[in-house]
């Protein structure tokens, strides 16, 4: 036989449970609506914080109904799921780090001077570029005995491995080519010149184009002998400045002969005396009439340097300011 008082305490007990479990938030997670509750002793209900707003419909709350709570988190977390997935869908994909690209700049005075100078740094702000630089005034083709320019060319694409060899020399070669590994001496402006310069042309256009430790050979931009003012000069360069592009026109793709002369010339085709650099009028060539001013090597830098970056495969940029 059960008590009275044992009546009221069950009874107590059970509303205290009821009211207990109609006032509990769910967890937010969905996962533990079918798992068995923790047994709880009955205590005063923690009276809820002020300031956090329940995420819950307050009708589900009043329900009671544990199964409707948990169909609700778990529609929740559906969508957030559904969200992330298509926000990581939406996102762009990475873009792969290219390594620069290498530059050798190789020639005589005009290499080794002011332009060289310039154009390298010019190169080197670019952050897609590395340059390089190897430069020896007075030299050439024709006379390896001072200068061996298949052998240098050949070291520098070993050690740098460049993608692009920039070339700027040619207006010391004419005169006789000097024997050279059992070769004999050809003379100057005499019939079978040409083709031995050519075959110059074409060794030294072999040793830094070669593929070295099986990457590829690296492409060729050669910048043409820019037009002096001297007449016995001029005759000479012309001869030369022709088989200079032959021999870069026989690598296919892998050669550009760049006109430097269009940017030296006025609409009428007269060497230009000066040019505007940062704003301020400026002679353009030394008094030998071959080489070029510091202005003069800015602008002609300057003018040249986009050439450089479509010769790469890279975005042109405009040239930096000269005639304004």
């Amino acid at each position: 036989m059960i008590r009275p008082s044992t009546v009221r305490a069950l009874a107590l007990f059970t509303l205290g449970a009821t009211a207990l479990l109609g006032c509990t938030e769910p967890s937010g997670t969905g996962g533990t609506v079918d798992a068995p509750s923790p047994a709880v002793e009955p205590q005063a209900p923690t009276p809820p914080a002020t300031d956090a707003a329940p995420s819950e419909d307050p009708t589900v709350l009043a329900t009671g109904d544990p199964a409707a709570v948990g169909e609700e988190d778990a529609a929740a977390d559906a969508v957030a799921v559904g969200d992330e997935a298509e926000a990581a869908a939406d996102a762009p994909e990475p873009v792969a780090l290219l390594e620069p690209r290498r530059v050798l700049i190789v020639g005589s005075s005009l290499a080794a001077t002011g332009f060289g100078a310039v154009l390298e740094d010019m190169l080197d702000a670019n952050p897609d570029i590395v340059a390089y630089r190897k430069a020896k005034s007075a030299s050439g083709l024709s006379r390896p005995d001072f200068f061996d320019w298949d052998d240098q060319g050949k070291r520098q694409v070993e050690f740098r491995k460049p993608d692009l060899v920039i070339v700027f020399m040619g207006a010391n070669d004419g005169q006789d080519i000097a024997p050279w590994k059992s070769e004999s001496r050809v003379v100057w402006d005499t019939d079978g010149w040409p083709a031995a310069y050519r075959g110059r042309v074409d060794d030294f256009l072999a040793s830094v184009t070669t593929p070295v430790d099986g990457e590829d050979g690296a492409e060729v931009l050669w910048l043409s002998l820019p037009q002096v003012t001297s007449p016995s000069l001029e005759r000479k360069l012309k001869v030369i400045r022709e088989i200079h592009e032959q021999g870069v026109g026989a690598l296919g793709d892998a050669g550009l002969y760049l006109d430097t002369n269009q940017y030296l010339v006025d609409e009428q085709g007269a060497l230009l005396k000066t040019i505007k650099v940062k704003g301020k009028q400026h002679e353009l060539r030394s008094e030998d009439g071959v080489h070029f001013t510091m202005p003069g090597c800015e602008y002609l830098a300057a003018k040249i340097y986009p050439d450089v970056l479509v010769a790469l495969g890279l975005p042109a940029e405009p040239s930096a300011e000269t005639s304004e």
